[in-house]
């Protein structure tokens, strides 16, 4: 169980749209001093630009991070 990642669940909510996507915070990638919410939600945002090329962070009204 200690080699198992913690998950959170990251929600964007857009005037139009709201998406969830779960990231893996995985340590190697945190910044130091990095929090949980914070890490969870650097990680979803590059995800969804480096994959989709959208910076649904820049366009979204409202963005919260969950407990799984």
């Amino acid at each position: 169980m200690d080699n198992v990642p913690l998950t959170r669940s990251v929600l964007f909510v857009g005037e139009y749209f709201s998406l969830i996507t779960t990231v893996s915070l995985v340590e190697e990638l945190r910044h130091p001093g990095e929090i949980d919410e914070d890490f969870a939600l650097r990680l979803a945002s590059e995800f969804m630009l480096g994959y989709y090329g959208w910076d649904v962070a820049a366009v979204s009204k409202d963005i919260g991070v969950m407990d799984e």
